[in-house]
């Protein structure tokens, strides 16, 4: 048995060092990384929505290709869902179109409906006034008066500019639903291409394969429940909005849908905005209150009640990871990136799961304490 002084003299057991050159190999790689696909978001936010469109899509492919050619099954999907998409944008096109011309006029109402209705702004405004008379020098017999120049505005070169901006994101559809069409007429091929890359092993293999359909089990559901709810959210929104007489209600249900797949700031969105357009249409405090609450209500049993039991185990990150995601994501790419930021966060979730040097990272995006 060893003596005290033979105890206190041997070094305490310490954690082994990690390599300083690896380290900082890896958080390069990261910042690369992270650069990359900011400089690439045009390229990388379609192609990760066309590939979230084929997971989701592909159960429905899978079951009409046992009765046809998985070709012809998959752009039968494609196009029936292209059609519900145009179907629905062509029915919205006179309201949208008089939405658009309205728009300046709105903003500036709701400008001074909001001033109007702070006193705070009142006095700002007074203050503003009275020092603008006492700085404004005064007219003297012969002075010219100064003439203000107002500038034409260019029709012509609007139209175009509009031509070439509807030109692009039509070039940018057509684009993205070929893409999505050959991911879902390849069927598994890409699966079974992974596998074979994953190494030599079996149970590389394995634990690839698991890896993978959990993924594609987790953005499957995630992303066909957003269809499904987006759609659920917008004709509740619809309706509502048309029972208390809000104007252009098709618009509002359809922007509620879309942005519904933006968790958090979404709906913020739709309440906030939409309590401002009854503001300016009803001008009483009463309908502004009854249009937002009733948005935030259709949002919130969709959030907290229809989502838990649709997803389940689907989305199982804390709130906090989710958050910051749609936070970064939003920073990195834009409005897709606020579309993608979950499904994106489910991937590394996945990744992390499976892979054990990221232990730490999926014990971080979890829900729960494991």
């Amino acid at each position: 048995m060893p003596d005290a002084k033979e105890t206190a003299d041997k070094p305490a057991a310490v954690l082994p060092e990690v390599p300083t050159q690896i380290t900082a190999s890896q958080v390069i790689a990261m910042i690369l990384a992270l650069a990359a696909c900011r400089a690439a978001a045009g390229i990388l936010a379609p192609l990760l929505v066309a590939v979230l469109l084929a997971v989701a899509l592909a159960p429905l492919v899978a079951a009409l290709s046992r009765l046809m050619p998985r070709w012809i099954a998959a752009a039968i999907v494609v196009f029936g869902i292209t059609g519900i998409f145009v179907v629905t944008a062509w029915s919205l096109t006179d309201d949208a179109v008089t939405f658009s011309r309205r728009l300046p006029n709105l903003v500036r109402e709701i400008g001074a409906t909001i001033q109007s209705a702070s006193p705070r702004q009142s006095v700002l405004r007074q203050l503003q006034q009275a020092v603008d008379e006492i700085e404004a020098p005064k007219a003297k017999p012969g002075d010219v008066t100064p003439v203000t120049i107002v500038e034409t505005t260019d029709v012509q070169k609007q139209i175009v500019n509009y031509a070439q901006a509807a030109a692009g994101y039509l070039g940018a559809a057509v684009v993205l639903m070929f893409l999505v069409y050959f991911l879902l007429a390849s069927g598994d091929l890409f699966k079974k291409k992974f596998v074979k890359l994953s190494g030599e092993r079996l149970s590389q293999k394995k634990v690839t394969v698991q890896m993978l359909d959990q993924m594609t089990g987790q953005i499957g559901r995630f992303v066909f429940y957003q269809f499904w709810s987006g759609a659920l959210v917008g004709v509740l929104t619809w309706i509502t909005f048309a029972w208390m007489g809000v104007r252009y209600a098709g618009l509002w249900g359809v922007a509620s849908g879309v942005l519904n797949c933006i968790p958090y700031f979404g709906p913020t969105i739709i309440m906030a905005a939409s309590g401002a357009a009854a503001m300016v249409q009803f001008k009483t405090a009463s309908m502004v209150a009854l249009v937002a609450i009733s948005s935030l209500v259709i949002t919130s049993i969709e959030g907290f009640v229809l989502a838990p039991v649709a997803l389940g185990k689907a989305a199982s990150v804390n709130s906090v990871a989710v958050f910051v995601a749609v936070m970064f994501w939003g920073w990195m790419w834009g409005p897709l990136g606020l579309v993608l930021a979950v499904p994106v966060l489910m991937i590394v979730k996945t990744i992390a799961d499976h892979v054990e040097s990221l232990s730490g990272l999926s014990e971080i995006l979890s829900d729960r304490v494991s």
